[in-house]
């Protein structure tokens, strides 16, 4: 009986929210994967404050808000790494081989990514600032670390912070991609 009436809590709960994810749609276009390089994407850190499932949205100078009926569809850091490892590759045409056997003779740069600012204010705008290290995994030369800022307007709604944070996280990737192209080509550089 305290199984049937459990379920019963959590199918309400579940039919009432809805997921969100920072991973931006497929096209049809498939991806020309380069053998120049490989990644190997890091997991991403993100603050305490948004480090949660539900989505917090800021309100007003001071105010956040957990939404419990609107979440993302993994933990933050997972959902944030998952969307900028599937950017970045795409950006370079090059794999993401983290936690798997890199290929032989292609050079592979670790990246990671840690997320200062996780902000979602609805109707208006999703920001995303964070520090990434860039270094060759079996080269010697020092780690390349650029600080990123990334603010796209949102629409209104959950969709449209989602939206927001999706082409925020791909600004971002861009970035990186730069900066991976200039450790690759012996001129390190911090993308502007």
């Amino acid at each position: 009986m305290k199984l049937a009436v459990l379920l019963l809590i959590v199918g309400c709960r579940s039919a009432s929210s809805s997921y969100y994810t920072l991973v931006a749609p497929g096209d049809d276009t498939p991806v020309t994967i380069t053998s120049e390089l490989q990644l190997d994407v890091l997991p991403v850190d993100v603050p305490p404050d948004v480090d949660r499932a539900e989505i917090v949205v800021r309100q007003g100078t001071g105010q956040v808000t957990p939404v419990e009926t609107r979440a993302w569809i993994a933990p933050l850091g997972r959902e944030v790494r998952r969307a900028f490892s599937d950017d970045l590759g795409r950006e370079l045409g090059a794999r993401d081989v983290a936690g798997l056997t890199p290929a032989d003779g292609v050079p592979t740069y670790r990246v990671k990514l840690a997320v200062q600012r996780f902000e979602s204010q609805l109707g208006d705008h999703a920001l995303i600032e964070g520090v990434s290290t860039v270094r060759e995994a079996g080269g010697g030369a020092p780690a390349l670390v650029c600080s990123h800022r990334a603010r796209e307007a949102a629409t209104h709604g959950y969709e449209g912070i989602a939206e927001a944070h999706q082409k925020a996280l791909l600004a971002i990737a861009k970035q990186v991609a730069g900066e991976v192209r200039s450790l690759h080509g012996g001129h390190p550089a911090c993308t502007p």
